[in-house]
């Protein structure tokens, strides 16, 4: 039997000059790990995102040298216009609560908000898990396959 995980959308503050005081998201508490290091990070499940994205610092807390790394790629969809973000290929652990799954490819990259929340994407979670987002309800549920 696969193993189900329910979430209620949390409240984070509004987007300047949009109505209302906070906005409802599909955020998670994720675990990742590397080399038996492990950081709890916040990340919103965005079924539009082609890869997990995560701030640089993450890789740092978990001792990835990002300088080590070769496989720096292009990315968009984070700045305003047509700006291309860069970031560095690893792959970590990644886990919910103690539950932790298949090795998934991660973008670190410094061209996202240092205090903002990582980005679950296409390939490194929606492949390993089956999403049900109920938008009416402010909740969602993933489901191991």
């Amino acid at each position: 039997m696969s193993k189900k995980y329910n979430f209620p959308y949390l409240k984070t503050p509004k987007f300047k000059g949009v109505g209302g005081d906070w906005r409802k998201r599909p955020l998670i508490p994720v675990t990742i790990r590397h080399k038996g290091i492990t950081v709890s990070y916040l990340a919103l499940v965005d079924s539009g995102a082609d890869f997990n994205v995560f701030h640089s610092d993450i890789a740092s807390l978990l001792g990835v040298d990002l300088k080590m790394l070769k496989n720096k790629i292009p990315f968009g969809g984070i700045k305003k216009g047509n700006a291309q973000c860069k970031g560095y290929v690893a792959s970590v652990e990644l886990g919910i609560g103690k539950d932790f799954y298949d090795e998934a490819i991660v973008i670190f990259s410094d061209d996202i908000s240092h205090n903002g929340y990582g980005i679950l994407g296409q390939f490194g979670f929606f492949n390993y898990f089956k999403v049900i987002f109920d938008r009416s309800k402010y909740f969602f549920q993933l489901e191991k396959k």
